[in-house]
């Protein structure tokens, strides 16, 4: 039943063909082939996400950059500009004053306000840039006023 033939390689002569090196590599090839592998991987990487595109993706795109645009263009609100001097020449003195009463101001004190506001100018923006705290200002106003009141000073 053992149809083996053992045998021994060095018993068998030089040039049998199992006695031949069953795989010679040329020369170099070992030294080479870190970078031959790399470049292979190097070639066959493909991105992790690609888009393949369509006119399906075009359209959708183009519907949803509209859809946004109509959305910003109804929900920005509009520039409210002032009402410019022509546009109360027709309403006379009388129609004014009577609006004033019903809405209960006194044009002698709205006329006040506007004369002191006019006279103050562009004077009140230098005050926006000034690096005063209101703590400091009232403690100024308070000693305003320690220094005139009567018989404390010396």
């Amino acid at each position: 039943m053992n149809d083996m033939n053992n045998f021994r390689l060095d018993e068998l002569p030089p040039e049998h063909p199992l006695r031949q090196q069953p795989f010679q590599a040329p020369d170099g090839y070992f030294d080479q082939l870190p970078s031959r592998v790399q470049a292979r991987v190097a070639r066959k990487a493909k991105p992790a996400f690609s888009i393949s595109w369509s006119w399906q993706r075009t359209v959708t795109s183009l519907a949803g950059a509209s859809l946004i645009a109509v959305l910003v263009w109804k929900t920005i609100p509009q520039r409210q500009e002032s009402i410019g001097s022509e546009a109360l020449t027709g309403v006379s003195n009388e129609m004014i004053a009577s609006y004033l009463d019903e809405q209960g101001i006194d044009p002698y004190e709205l006329a006040d306000g506007q004369q002191v506001h006019s006279s103050l100018g562009s004077d009140t923006t230098a005050i926006q840039y000034l690096n005063v705290k209101p703590a400091d200002i009232q403690q100024h106003i308070d000693e305003q006023n320690v220094m005139e009141s009567p018989g404390l000073g010396s």
